[in-house]
């Protein structure tokens, strides 16, 4: 998911020109009941949470680890950003396959605690098929439903998979197993839907772009789509408050709601000292 020189993803075929040149695809066209998400980590620097939901930005994914060590070093902000324009938030695990198993399981746990109000299903970030190497796919698919299994056993919640056709098809083998999970599929295209891997008939969010701009967001991010409604999208997150349909607020302090009452009050009294005192 980091956003870097656009070479495609290395799983991924994108067409070639004539000058032999990558073919960037045209971002496919929604409706405007579409809601449509990013995803961040450390790379796209601070993030306007006011400005990102204003411009229409219904959900965020953020990073939250990596391994067994790494920790993203812009997740808690980007987190207590999110809580504090009330936007669905979830967050995500890359997983390394040749690191140890349950140390993963507990780094993202540790890093996450429990859900707080607002948040949406935990994900596994699978991709980098080189990194795969040297298992078998019976392994492959073990490790995943692993930390998939650890994390809905500590959390509570069912994690979502993030992957492409690609990766599923031919480094995972498409396991039925994966059907029993929600996908976040990545497939950049200008279609108006994107290919889904096996076991999977559809999909519940779309990374459909890592080339997006976005007002909050400085540079190119990655861009999704949810398939569903509001009220769907309010299903999935952890009850705790209810989600704003319309822009966030300015991050300026509500006036006290009895500042009014209490300027009456200290005219009243001025107006009581001058009869009495005359003053």
């Amino acid at each position: 998911m980091r956003i870097d020189n656009y070479r495609g993803r290395e799983d991924e075929t994108l067409p070639v020109g004539p000058d032999g040149q990558i073919q960037i695809p045209t971002l496919p066209t929604f409706d405007s009941s579409t809601l449509l998400g990013v995803d961040l980590s450390h790379y796209q620097g601070d993030v306007d949470f006011v400005k990102l939901k204003a411009a229409g930005c219904a959900f965020v994914f953020i990073k939250a680890t990596e391994g067994t060590t790494i920790v993203d070093a812009k997740f808690a902000s980007y987190r207590a950003g999110a809580k504090g324009v009330k936007m669905p938030a979830g967050h995500y695990h890359f997983f390394r396959p040749k690191a140890d198993l349950q140390g993963q399981i507990d780094a993202f746990c540790n890093a996450v605690g429990s859900l707080q109000p607002g948040d949406l299903p935990p994900v596994l970030d699978v991709e980098s098929p080189a990194d795969w190497t040297g298992f078998t796919i019976v392994q492959r698919v073990a490790m995943v439903l692993g930390w998939l299994q650890g994390v809905e056993a500590r959390l509570g919640v069912k994690p979502i998979i993030y992957i492409n056709n690609p990766m599923c098809r031919d480094v995972l083998g498409s396991p039925a197993a994966f059907k029993d999970y929600m996908l976040w599929v990545a497939h950049y295209t200008s279609n108006a839907a994107p290919s889904i891997p096996l076991p999977w008939t559809a999909f519940t969010f779309w990374q459909y772009s890592e080339r997006g701009t976005i007002a909050g967001v400085t540079g190119e991010v990655d861009l999704n789509r949810f398939a569903g409604t509001l009220a769907d999208l309010q299903r999935l997150r952890k009850p705790g408050f209810a989600i704003d349909e319309g822009p966030a607020k300015s991050a300026t302090p509500e006036p006290c709601p009895l500042s009014g009452f209490c300027f009456r009050l200290r005219d009243l009294l001025k107006r009581w000292l001058r009869l009495i005192f005359g003053r």
